[in-house]
């Protein structure tokens, strides 16, 4: 037998070729040495590290599944199987080689933490917590205790609400032998010692006395941000009023004067031990008047802001406790925007309170501040309280319901004023905004009203050359791109918006947060695999986060940051159970099925499909957490009218209601292509889908849906089409079984017959007509044809699939093969209308139709300066052939798609 230094040799040319990404030639080493020693498990484990890096998983999977059977307990073994495993997401793997190498070898430290920490990864606490307690036996390390209690913790924090639950008990009685031991000695164990009282009802006055006493002076505590800020939460539950308020003034006082949280709990010992009738005559109250003004004074020549805004919070609470002091509140946001009315965080400050005046008082109150301010704007600091008076007065609505003519003007003032400012931000580095970027915004946002008011699309693209043109001057301007995308978006020029989104470098989490910017609804544009690409990069993420975030909990443990570790565990949840992950999910599959060319590839892939995650029922959608970042975008819009984010959308934000519809066709076309018989599962779907199907007729009457009308027709096709399957199937059941509830074969005929005139109603539609611009709104009608026309191919596949393979007698049935063939040609034709409305379109997306056309009726007698300036019809001429451009993918694409389901 080889000594271990022989097979380190061996081996050595294999890590340098691995080392160096030469996987293929450490693939042909360890070929070469396994002939020689077959039986050589870390050279099997080595090569399915190669081929799981060249990307050949089955393969990878395949030589693990030998190595795991042998089951090594070597260290070089486990370490380079673990490391593949880990890779290809296979933790239970990892849980059961640790285990056996830890049994067999139960004094190896490293094998038994080991063990802990696969099992840390599948988040399996009870495995935790008795490979912990056994860490502990064995090795009697503290740590390996505080391991356990933190998995008993975590066991806790998911029993059910409504039982006693001992395992805080357990925790409890565990962390305080630690203390009394005096093992509890940092921050991290104290926390976890509050995490464990605090996860149980009333023990706050526990928690206190711990904080406070030796092991929080012990530990430092209050010298903790966090824990000071929770000691004083403990103070006020206690009603400790007065220790409560006298921490807040120390840390407002002494730490950090702007402190807003602290602010806020000062807040609670004002008003909380006072009743409202004593409020005017509080103690309490002048003292806390009197502790701001001084908090005041005392800031120089940077004042922070946490100060002045308290004064304000204050006054405000007062004023909604007693009913007075509405000119003392007036008179404190006149002070405070005198201050600071030229920081860009001035509007947010301030919006939540003057939303709370009447409409009359705060359009007074801006135009205050105008008269005040003037309309210099020659300085940089000048430029910005400009800024802030426009966000204010449109928030206030004196930017709302203008008359088109008034709107323009304001348009044209805004840019005037952006272009003025661009002088002083020259010497700006690329990556910093210009100081007038806002009124740019502003006059998009603008244009946006006009749009909506009139339904023309010229403001729009309009809207889009001004932005474009700033984004000239302000490259990373994120919010003008975000603009730019939803615009894109509503003119239906999707290659234009995937073009803006590829230079806003989303990464990481933003990735669930704000696809959806992209992703909605992607399918719409008929440019399929320019969509399944944003899809696929977006879902990188949902990847990482079964990759990383379990490394992220290992980290936790390895270093003691228990606080951390229901970060972490909630971070990893939030993704896991994210509904823009579902609903990427379902839109790659309509994307994947879309592109399919020809029917017996649709049926192939379809048959292939798994569906074993697509899950639709209530409490699966119910658990679903929407991450969604909707207020990303700049938004000055008057509180209660919609945002501009709400404004920009395409169509209404996909939901779970979207998401289930999505999830029941493709279950139901699988269960077709399968010729799976009409049992309790096939049912439900049916069911679930016609539920749905009312719940959104009921809210076509005016409540709001999460579907459009496009949509709304292609649930109804599939729920027809489903009962076809379902009446063909158990006739053909019947037939054969010659069962005295069979039906006659005209009947059956009939009766699909009714279900097919129903769907072809429901493929017809108005023309397309188009007044130059080829709005979002005509490539959805257009894509959901091709839509339902290839699921349609389908299920006559399918049908015909079912008689000649499930029907005893077959010509029994060929009343329902002419009323198949007859269906058919509805749908040749539904397809041949959308190619000649294509052509159409096509001819109006050429660059010399929109030369002569649209971009004549844009510049022509435009009311818009911008427009009118010479100097920027180059840009102009530039967008709107790219515009046409896009357009012209999406048409070639589409007409293609349409071609494909021609049968």
């Amino acid at each position: 037998m080889a000594s271990n230094a022989d097979i380190d040799k061996k081996l050595q040319p294999i890590y340098v070729a691995m080392e160096s990404s030469r996987y293929q030639e450490g693939i042909q080493l360890c070929d070469k040495l396994l002939i020689r020693q077959p039986n050589l498990h870390v050279v099997k484990a080595l090569k399915a590290l190669a081929f799981e890096r060249t990307g050949k998983t089955n393969e990878a999977v395949a030589l693990c599944e030998e190595v795991l059977r042998a089951k090594p307990t070597d260290d070089t073994t486990l370490r380079t199987l673990s490391v593949v495993l880990r890779h290809l997401g296979k933790y239970e793997a990892m849980v059961k080689l640790y285990e056996h190498a830890s049994k067999t070898h139960p004094q190896n430290e490293n094998h038994a933490t080991q063990w802990f920490m696969s099992l840390a990864r599948t988040l399996e606490f009870k495995g935790q917590q008795q490979v912990a307690l056994q860490l502990h036996r064995n090795f009697k390390k503290t740590k390996y205790m505080f391991w356990a209690i933190m998995s008993i913790t975590l066991q806790a924090e998911k029993a059910p609400a409504n039982q006693p639950n001992v395992l805080y008990q357990l925790a409890e009685r565990m962390m305080d032998k630690q203390n009394k031991e005096g093992k509890v000695e940092t921050i991290e164990e104290l926390q976890l010692y509050l995490i464990i009282l605090l996860g149980q009802k009333d023990r706050h006055l526990d928690a206190l006395a711990l904080l406070e006493g030796d092991v929080g002076i012990k530990t430092k505590a209050i010298e903790n941000v966090e824990l000071r800020y929770l000691r004083i939460q403990l103070l006020i539950k206690a009603e400790r009023w007065k220790d409560a308020r006298d921490a807040t003034i120390q840390i407002l006082t002494e730490i950090n004067s702007d402190d807003w949280r602290t602010i806020l709990q000062y807040f609670d010992t004002i008003f909380l031990p006072t009743q409202d009738a004593d409020l005017k005559s509080s103690e309490s109250l002048a003292e806390a008047r009197s502790f701001l003004s001084d908090l005041v004074k005392k800031e120089g020549k940077n004042p922070k802001r946490g100060p002045f805004l308290a004064q304000i919070e204050l006054e405000k609470r007062v004023q909604e406790k007693i009913g007075e002091n509405k000119e003392v509140v007036l008179k404190l946001l006149e002070a405070y925007f005198d201050k600071f009315g030229s920081k860009s965080c001035c509007f947010e400050d301030l919006s939540t309170y003057i939303s709370t005046l009447d409409k009359e008082e705060a359009q007074a109150f801006c135009k205050k501040l105008k008269e005040t301010a003037g309309e210099k704007s020659e300085t940089v600091k000048e430029v910005a309280i400009q800024i802030n008076i426009a966000r204010f007065e449109r928030f206030v609505g004196l930017q709302s319901n203008l008359r088109s003519a008034e709107a323009m003007a304001l348009v044209n003032r805004f840019w005037k004023l952006y272009e003025e400012a661009l002088p002083l931000g020259k010497d700006l580095e690329e990556t910093e905004r210009q100081y007038g970027d806002d009124y740019a915004i502003m006059a998009a946002h603008l244009l946006i009203d006009v749009h909506k008011d009139t339904q023309s699309y010229f403001p729009l693209l309009n809207a889009s050359f001004m932005l474009e043109c700033a984004l000239n001057a302000s490259k990373h301007n994120y919010q003008i791109k975000l603009v730019l995308i939803r615009i894109y978006e509503l003119l239906g020029a999707f290659n234009c918006a995937v073009g803006i989104y590829n230079t806003m470098a989303i990464k990481h989490v933003q990735h669930d947060t704000m696809s959806h910017f992209i992703t909605d609804r992607a399918s719409g544009y008929g440019l399929f695999n320019e969509a399944l690409s944003q899809m696929y990069t977006a879902h990188e993420i949902y990847h990482s986060n079964t990759a990383e975030t379990p490394e992220m909990i290992l980290q936790a443990y390895k270093y003691s940051t228990f606080s951390k570790m229901q970060e972490f565990i909630e971070f990893q949840s939030r993704l896991e159970d994210s509904l823009q992950k579902m609903i990427a999910d379902r839109e790659m599959i309509r994307l994947e099925f879309l592109r399919e060319d020809s029917v017996s590839r649709a049926l192939t892939w379809l048959l292939e499909l798994d569906t074993s995650n697509l899950q639709y029922d209530n409490e699966f959608c119910a658990s679903r957490i929407d991450n969604r970042d909707t207020t990303v975008m700049l938004n000055w819009n008057p509180r209660g009218s919609p945002s501009v984010e709400t404004l920009t959308r395409p169509a209404p934000q996909p939901g779970r209601v979207w998401m289930t519809l999505f999830t029941l066709i493709p279950r139901i076309g699988k269960h077709m292509a399968q010729l799976g018989p009409v049992n309790a599962g096939y049912e439900d779907l049916v069911s679930a889908l016609d539920k749905l199907i009312a719940s959104v007729s009921s809210a076509e009457a005016g409540q709001p849906s999460e579907l459009t009308a496009e949509e709304i027709k292609l649930a109804k096709i599939i729920s027809h089409v489903a009962k076809v399957y379902q009446v063909l199937s158990q006739a053909i059941v019947a037939q054969n079984s010659n069962h005295p509830t069979k039906v006659e074969p005209a009947q059956t005929a009939a009766t699909i017959k009714e279900h097919l005139t129903a769907v072809g109603q429901l493929l017809k539609r108005e023309p397309i007509r188009s007044t130059g611009v080829l709005p979002w709104q005509t490539f959805h009608v257009l894509t959901h044809v091709v839509e339902a026309a290839g699921y349609l191919n389908i299920v006559d596949q399918c049908l015909q699939n079912l008689i000649q393979t499930k029907a005893n007698k077959k010509n029994l049935f060929k009343g329902v093969n002419a009323v198949l063939k007859d269906f058919m040609g509805q749908c040749r034709q539904a397809l041949q209308t959308v190619q000649t409305e294509i052509n159409t379109l096509k001819n109006l997306a050429k660059h010399d139709r929109i030369q002569s056309g649209l971009l004549y009726e844009i510049c022509d007698g435009s009311a818009l300066d911008f427009v009118r300036s010479p100097e920027n019809q180059k840009l102009i001429t530039e967008k709107i052939l790219r515009i046409g451009d896009s357009w012209m993918l999406s048409l070639v694409s589409l007409q293609k798609e349409a071609v494909s389901k021609m049968v």
